[in-house]
């Protein structure tokens, strides 16, 4: 085996306390606030350990990679959450503060609001004697723009969305996205949950600073900081948002950053993706390098091939960029999110899979392997779903919030609405046919 990993993207770990939402837009756009956001913590926090007790089971799992939106609106307490669930220790998932009456609070397991101690993902001689298993990250659009989608300016030595459609005043709709700021339209707090209506007058919150909304030097820095492997978790001290790195001998994992958007107008709508020719440039240097050192390569993006926007000033599009990986008979594997979807696509000479969200149905990972034929050098992938509630593994230690995260998925399940056809077209497209779940796909002769 070359290697066993596990793919985990768009955990969209977020504030839904936050003024910097415009959560009575969810009416146009379901992602703009959903009933169970305030589980995004513990249903990642239930991944990982669905990952570790996969790793403990004698399956060992060399490495993590999560290709983006590890937040949902580039706060920086959204960044806090993300790394101490992913590190372990104890995650306080409110930002503000909790108005409803201390008789009417369920008990701390069953509160999406309390405390909770995160597992983190395996780490030797903490969870077990077996390796620990190092993780690597990637910048999503909604780790750069807020709410995916909104350049982020400085505007009276504040970070600010601008929105469209300006100038107006912003009574019923906002005008501005301001994450530490003392007004918010729909808000939101443990004792008003929502749904939020689309027009409404600007209400009073508590401000905060740790919301501040972080760049992308930011990001990166913060992850240098990281108490687990490897340091950085892929990206440079004071280098660019793409890397290049051998996560087990003989694989070459390259992580591109597909929010690279020149020239960036401040209420441009940007969620697509872009690689830039400075990028592009490198990118390329490193597919013939790793060909040379004869290293098997995995690419790994935020955004799918078919999401590279020509508008946006990409210098490569999706048939140029399916083109160069088929270029490299190395290449075995794109990575990729953005789309909350299951699917995979077999290039010709690699395959593209993408894989759904922790947050958004159905709630899963993937973990793939990659085999090779030490004869004829044939590669050949395999992948499967995973689960937060898999339940087939021996435990690995006291798992409390089990429950709450039942609650959350079926909250987040499709026979917890009326549903339209559109609906169980979108749940359909998320979850993936047999194909796209699991697998075991030759690549190479």
């Amino acid at each position: 085996m070359v290697a066993r990993f596990v793919h985990l993207t768009d955990t969209h770990i977020v504030d839904e306390e936050s003024p910097a939402r415009f959560t009575g837009a969810h009416s146009l756009v379901s992602s703009a606030w959903r009933e169970w956001e305030s589980y995004s913590t513990q249903l990642l926090d239930g991944t990982i350990r669905a990952a570790n007790r996969i790793h403990a089971s004698g399956r060992t799992i060399d490495f993590l990679i999560h290709t983006g939106d590890a937040c949902d609106n580039v706060q920086q307490n959204e960044l806090e959450w993300f790394m101490t669930v992913m590190e372990g220790g104890l995650v306080n998932p409110a930002s503000g503060p909790d108005d409803r009456p201390i008789e009417s609070r369920p008990e701390p397991w069953l509160d999406p609001h309390a405390p909770f101690a995160a597992q983190g993902l395996y780490q030797h001689s903490v969870h077990g004697e077996l390796p620990s298993i190092p993780w690597y990250a990637l910048l999503g659009n909604h780790d750069v723009y807020a709410l995916g989608v909104f350049p982020i300016s400085m505007l009276f030595d504040e970070r600010v969305a601008v929105l469209p459609l300006q100038p107006r005043l912003g009574v019923f709709l906002p005008s501005v996205l301001n994450p530490t700021g003392s007004f918010t339209h729909g808000r939101i707090t443990p004792a008003n949950p929502g749904p939020p209506e689309l027009f409404s007058w600007p209400v009073p919150v508590v401000p905060s600073a740790e919301r501040a909304y972080f760049s992308n030097e930011e990001f990166i820095a913060r992850l240098q900081l990281g108490r687990t492997s490897p340091t950085g978790h892929g990206f440079a001290a004071g280098g660019p948002p793409w890397y290049s790195v051998s996560p087990v001998p003989g694989l070459r994992l390259i992580g591109l950053f597909t929010s690279d958007r020149p020239n960036v107008h401040m209420t441009a709508i940007s969620h697509d993706g872009c690689i830039s020719a400075e990028q592009l440039d490198w990118f390329i240097a490193e597919l013939e390098a790793a060909s040379s050192r004869g290293e098997t390569i995995i690419v790994a993006s935020h955004h799918p091939s078919g999401t590279l926007e020509p508008l946006y000033g990409t210098a490569i599009d999706a048939d140029g960029f399916r083109e160069l990986l088929n270029a490299y008979p190395a290449v075995v594997l794109h990575l990729a999110g953005h789309l909350h979807r299951n699917r995979v696509t077999n290039r010709g000479g690699y395959l593209e899979i993408e894989t759904c969200s922790t947050l958004d149905w159905p709630l899963e990972a993937r973990l793939v392997e990659i085999w090779r034929n030490v004869e004829t050098g044939a590669i050949v992938i395999g992948y499967e779903m995973f689960s937060h509630l898999a339940d087939d593994l021996p435990p690995l230690g006291d798992d409390p919030l089990a429950e709450l995260r039942l609650r959350a998925h079926e909250l987040a399940g499709v026979g917890r609405v009326q549903p339209s056809a559109r609906m169980i077209d979108d749940f359909l497209e998320n979850t993936g046919t047999e194909a796209d779940r699991s697998g075991l796909v030759p690549i190479q002769p």
